[in-house]
């Protein structure tokens, strides 16, 4: 079967949304308690990026913790809602691009988890969202980016990356492959979803781009965004130095 033409770059609607809960498992996920520990000794109101349907941002409203939402997809923002109403919590979100938002908060805290920030691939787009972070940050405030490597080998030919079943009875195959962009600092990333509905199996492909950062690249654009005490570490650790984990990139914007 022929893949129908592929989705908008970074799509996150019908049953994309409805099936991105379960790329994660459940809690305590991976970053919960590193973000968690962010937000609690910057104190005040939180600002989560790309919150999606809320993986961290409802455990964060349960247990308290003041955390506001951005996300570009009305789909992935209405499963919220209806997961905040199962756990009684009241979220604010917005429904903006990271790099045009304007809020009436300010906010102590900023931060993107899952390499969410590499989906702005130009130098514009990257230096349009530092500028809308900085500004929504009150003075001291600390905005914290999650940066993926590029892959240690790229997968040209599909490799299966995920099976999941949805709620209603769907079964979804997800494979992904990997190259990099022949000219530009970005790799593509593509997954191919074949969904399953018994007599009918719909098969379509998702054509990602991710920013690429060497070690000073995305430093830089903090400083040149007005930034200071620009700082990264590896993993969810004090670590500055081990291979291979999510670079932490963090920076705050000036008191004064």
């Amino acid at each position: 079967m022929s893949p129908t033409p592929a989705l908008t770059i970074w799509d996150y609607s019908g049953i994309v949304a409805a099936a991105y809960d379960q790329f994660f498992g459940n809690e305590p996920f991976f970053d919960q308690a590193f973000f968690a520990e962010r937000i609690r000794a910057n104190g005040g109101r939180a600002l989560e990026l790309a919150c999606g349907t809320g993986r961290l941002m409802l455990p964060y409203l349960r247990d308290g913790l003041d955390v506001e939402g951005l996300d570009t997809s009305g789909d992935m923002l209405a499963i919220l809602r209806v997961k905040a109403a199962r756990l009684g919590v009241k979220p604010t979100l917005h429904q903006r691009p990271m790099q045009d938002f304007d809020l009436p908060a300010r906010y102590t805290c900023i931060f993107c988890p899952v390499n969410s920030f590499q989906i702005l691939v130009t130098d514009s787009d990257i230096a349009a969202a530092l500028g809308c972070c900085l500004k929504a940050l009150v003075p001291g405030g600390e905005l914290i980016l999650t940066i993926a490597d590029r892959p240690a080998a790229w997968e040209s030919d599909w490799r299966e990356r995920r099976r999941i079943v949805l709620d209603d009875g769907a079964q979804l195959v997800i494979d992904d492959q990997s190259h990099p962009h022949p000219a530009a600092p970005r790799w593509h990333w593509n997954l191919r979803w074949r969904v399953n509905r018994g007599e009918t199996v719909e098969e379509f492909i998702q054509a990602f781009e991710l920013r690429d950062y060497d070690a000073t690249d995305l430093l830089a654009q903090f400083a040149a965004s007005g930034f200071e005490g620009v700082c990264e570490r590896r993993g969810y650790t004090e670590s500055k130095s081990a291979k291979r984990l999510q670079r932490i990139v963090c920076a705050r914007r000036p008191k004064a």
